[in-house]
């Protein structure tokens, strides 16, 4: 079967998927961390309340805790509360939502009013358990529900593990400090994104054992779970990926067409032009800020052209595997270049199919050599699952992987677009050497 016809069904299994998509209910609204701080889709606040308000989240030994809400009132409504406990009551038992994260397991709650500020106290069991060794890991957000979005509201949420503990990872978003992990939204910084997605915390011993210990132990939670979405979500995305792959070996259309040296002026120039375009479109949709998806895709281009010019180059005393190294270091360099303009965490989906268009070079180079590169065709097509699986667990407004897996469709289709010139030349490059 010809290369083209790979294409088209690529590019008709991403239309489906889009069209799925669309038919997919909405998705249910994201779940306020703080009970008491308000909610941005519901109506509900305490009366008089003049800020979101602060919530500290102290988890004991036996991994219990106490959430400690504090919400900022007025002087006319402080005095209303201070003279009138029912009203304080009433007003705090109207500010609860009808869902927030800890819906259903609150035991106790308790309200008080300090100055201007109202308190309410309420205790949440079994938020924690013992990990490897002596680490503990918070898995309370992702037990809620792994691909719940979650609606931070109050200014300040800090979670507390117990004393003498440390926070032994790095939540997303979070600031840590010793044993507290905190998210601030207090409008300063644009790029603040507060907690809005299920998070783990592992805390134990400080130093480089403890850390070893906590990521040990989501390594074990999320091992099985990312597995399991990894393969469903990825496979049939990599069976499409293997037979783009397995085309490219089979068809050199084109190649007398298009030279080395042509081939390498316009890999060069299309990854030159992507990775200055990607740039700019990034600092000119964040206002002066860089998007860290554009910066993701800029790095694409910086390992577009790499590979354009190394092999070129280079290529001539590189035999199929010389030009997997090659593709590999291409691969590294975009994600360094991702790493250096916006920091972690490395996006997962360009690397993973930015190293999938990469190995296009040395399968075009095996192929003209005589031989089928399964070898590499099989790391190209498990691209998918290892995409799925670093994001692992997934959702698309709340249906599982599967779905999930349709929105790397058009990911099948980059691959083709962009590691056809590269087979191409990694073809040339096998006569040349011949």
């Amino acid at each position: 079967m010809r290369f083209a016809r790979f294409a088209a069904v690529a590019l008709l299994c991403s239309l489906v998927g889009i069209a799925a998509l669309s038919a997919v209910a909405a998705a249910p609204p994201p779940a306020p961390v703080c009970g008491v701080c308000g909610s941005s889709v519901e109506n509900a606040s305490v009366s008089g309340a003049t800020g979101s308000g602060t919530l500290d989240i102290y988890v004991d030994e036996s991994g219990d805790s106490l959430w400690h809400a504090r919400v900022p009132v007025t002087e006319s409504a402080a005095e209303r509360y201070r003279t009138n406990a029912t009203a304080l009551e009433v007003a705090v038992d109207r500010a609860w939502p009808r869902y927030h994260v800890a819906d259903g397991d609150i035991r106790t709650v308790e309200t008080t009013l300090e100055n201007e500020t109202v308190v309410v106290n309420y205790t949440v069991d079994d938020v924690a358990r013992r990990g490897v060794g002596e680490s503990w890991i918070l898995d309370y957000f992702h037990e809620k529900g792994p691909t719940t979005n979650y609606d931070q509201q109050a200014r300040r949420v800090t979670i507390h593990t117990p004393d003498g503990t440390v926070v032994t990872n790095r939540p997303a978003d979070a600031t840590v400090d010793g044993n507290a992990a905190t998210w601030r939204i207090d409008g300063a910084d644009s790029s603040e994104r507060g907690f809005d997605e299920a998070v783990y915390i592992t805390y134990g011993e400080g130093g480089l054992l403890g850390t070893v210990k906590g990521h040990a132990t989501i390594g074990l939670e999320v091992g099985p779970t990312a597995l399991d979405y990894g393969i469903r979500g990825g496979f049939v995305p990599g069976i499409l990926l293997g037979l783009v792959a397995l085309g490219m070996g089979r068809t050199d259309w084109g190649s007398t067409a298009l030279d080395a040296a042509t081939l390498e002026r316009l890999i060069v120039s299309v990854g030159s032009i992507g990775a200055v375009g990607f740039l700019v479109v990034g600092v000119l949709s964040t206002r002066g800020a860089i998007a860290p998806g554009a910066v993701a895709l800029a790095g694409l281009g910086v390992g577009y052209t790499l590979l354009g010019s190394g092999a070129r180059r280079f290529g001539d005393r590189l035999e199929t595997r010389g030009l997997f190294g090659l593709s590999v270091l291409a691969t590294l360099v975009a994600a360094g270049c991702s790493l250096l303009l916006a920091g972690p965490p490395v996006y997962a989906f360009p690397l993973c199919f930015g190293l999938a268009t990469a190995l296009c070079l040395p399968i075009g180079h095996a192929a003209e050599r005589g031989r089928t590169p399964i070898a590499l065709v099989a790391v190209a097509a498990l691209t998918p699952i290892a995409a799925l699986a670093a994001v692992a667990p997934v959702s698309v407004l709340g249906y599982g992987p599967t779905l999930y897996g349709l929105l790397l469709l058009p990911w099948v289709a980059v691959v083709g677009v962009f590691g056809y010139p590269l087979a191409l030349l990694g073809r040339h490059l096998a006569l040349e050497d011949g």
